[in-house]
């Protein structure tokens, strides 16, 4: 039985889609406001905070691993990463609900420990390698899960960050590239720890009967109609039935069925009840 929803019903499914889109930039945007906060603080009260940093392989520099990213040079350091750090954090915890949290984490601290590894003798601060983590993560995905989604995910950050790669070399001497490459492994790890198997048509379990299934359809437009279809899926009634043939010996043909006979079907072990005259 085919429904046509209500547009109040239409109307409630589209907002809460926009909701959940726009919130789903809401952390990354609360993170700058963060950076933000302490960049300013920083400038005010002419406090260094470079220490804060990552210190490859000393002890002390460790504590740069989770607050290494949360220190910048200054505002056009902090402006170049706050964009791409709420950009691409939306897109994640909107495209990968179940392991945006996970996700975001292990990029954030797999970035860190791997630039104090191969980092050079100085402290490296800023959040560059978590939006290299983020950008690897999507671009890696989509290759790796290899379906039209994920791909047009993956070519779209290629696209609109290419420019990104140009910080993966050793160009400028004040550059964290290493931050740069760390964060880009860290997010390849990340997208294959969390890698989602497609689902296969031959792994879909049939329809059991008596099963309702709903099925959403719209239209492109100015307005999006939804149908509900339900399908009642029911199992076939065997007929156990059994009929009376009489066959002539004569021309070799049956007569049509007489009247029912009640014999049951598991009984009969011939096709034909041969009556001769």
């Amino acid at each position: 039985m085919a429904v046509l929803l209500s547009e109040s019903n239409t109307y409630d499914d589209l907002q809460g889609e926009h909701v959940h889109f726009g919130y789903s930039f809401l952390p990354g945007t609360l993170f700058v406001a963060l950076l933000a906060l302490i960049s300013l603080l920083t400038y005010l009260t002419e406090a260094s905070l470079i220490w804060l940093g990552v210190l490859p392989r000393s002890f002390f520099g460790l504590i740069g691993v989770f607050t290494g990213p949360l220190i910048h040079s200054g505002l056009l350091h902090l402006l170049s990463n706050a964009f791409p750090l709420v950009l691409l954090s939306g897109f994640i915890l909107f495209l990968h609900r179940p392991t945006a949290t996970r996700v975001i984490l292990l990029v954030y601290v797999l970035s860190g420990i791997l630039t104090w590894f191969i980092g050079r003798q100085a402290y490296h601060i800023g959040a560059s390698g978590v939006v290299y983590g983020l950008a690897g993560f999507l671009l890696f995905k989509g290759f790796l899960q290899q379906n039209r989604s994920s791909m047009a995910v993956s070519l779209a950050v290629l696209f609109l960050y290419s420019g990104l790669f140009y910080g993966l070399f050793p160009n400028e001497e004040h550059v964290s590239w290493e931050g740069h490459i760390a964060g880009l492994v860290a997010g390849l790890v990340a997208a294959i720890v969390y890698a989602e198997p497609n689902p296969q048509q031959a792994d879909q379990k049939p329809i059991e009967p008596e099963v309702v299934q709903r099925h959403m359809s719209n239209t492109l437009g100015v307005h999006y109609h939804y149908f509900g279809i339900h399908y009642a899926v029911r199992e076939e009634k065997k007929d156990k039935t059994t009929y009376s043939y009489t066959l002539n010996p004569a021309t070799g043909a049956a007569k049509m069925p007489t009247k029912r006979a009640p014999v049951s079907s598991n009984r009969w072990k011939a096709g034909f009840n041969r009556k001769y005259d």
